[in-house]
């Protein structure tokens, strides 16, 4: 079932990185002088003190039809997804299983785990969280959104979705915390004034100051 925010007892320290998944993928952690930060996953080497962000979803497994109807309250989905990206096993574990037209519409339920398929697979077992809380039909249409914070990489596009910066340097394929809420420590290009907005900026993994306005540019800190 969905859980609350976990406040103790966490499995992994904040300087500490693993090779297997000691949490939920997106686990907000909180220290007493008001920091927070995410369990994530390492998409490649990650710098100490560079902004990560968000790798795409894959198109093949986006508006996806349901082939067969499925109950409400069921908290297990036999699905068909289209051929061309492997899954690995639990990789949409902290993700959430979307529901976007048809009977159903409008549902995001967290997803407990996954199974595997290769690059040539079509089906997959996904296990829910919480259960359907409407039925769906072949007229229905799903998108498997796995977590922000699995894969995560350094970014040099503005536009994309920062995840938070590595407390020092991870290894590519572990997983770690990174910092996403309070006094951190960021590489920023040039030398932008006290009170400047930031988003991320060019230079890989830096932040630089907004000096435009632009609807799909997020704003990810101040300095």
């Amino acid at each position: 079932m969905t859980k609350p925010i976990k406040k103790a007892g966490f499995n992994q320290g904040i300087y500490e990185e693993s090779s297997t998944c000691k949490e939920m993928l997106g686990t907000i952690r909180w220290t007493m002088d008001g920091r927070a930060f995410r369990y994530a996953y390492a998409g490649e080497a990650l710098a100490i003190g560079k902004m990560t962000h968000a790798t795409q979803l894959d198109s093949a497994h986006l508006d996806e039809s349901i082939t067969a109807a499925v109950a409400v309250n069921e908290f297990t989905l036999d699905l068909t997804v289209t051929a061309g990206t492997a899954i690995a096993e639990d990789e949409l574990r902290g993700g959430y299983f979307q529901v976007q037209d048809g009977a159903g519409e409008g549902q995001n339920l967290m997803i407990a785990n996954n199974s595997e398929i290769d690059a040539s697979g079509t089906s997959i077992q996904v296990a829910l969280d919480d259960p359907l809380k409407v039925a769906l039909t072949t007229a229905s249409e799903f998108s498997l959104v796995r977590s922000p914070w699995y894969s995560v990489q350094l970014s040099s596009t503005d536009e994309n979705f920062a995840t938070g910066i590595p407390m020092f340097t991870v290894t590519s394929g572990y997983y770690c915390w990174l910092q996403t809420h309070g006094v951190a420590n960021a590489l920023i290009m040039g030398t932008p004034a006290v009170g400047s907005s930031l988003i991320l900026g060019s230079t890989e993994g830096a932040l630089a100051v907004i000096d435009y306005v632009d609807v799909d540019v997020p704003i990810v800190g101040t300095i």
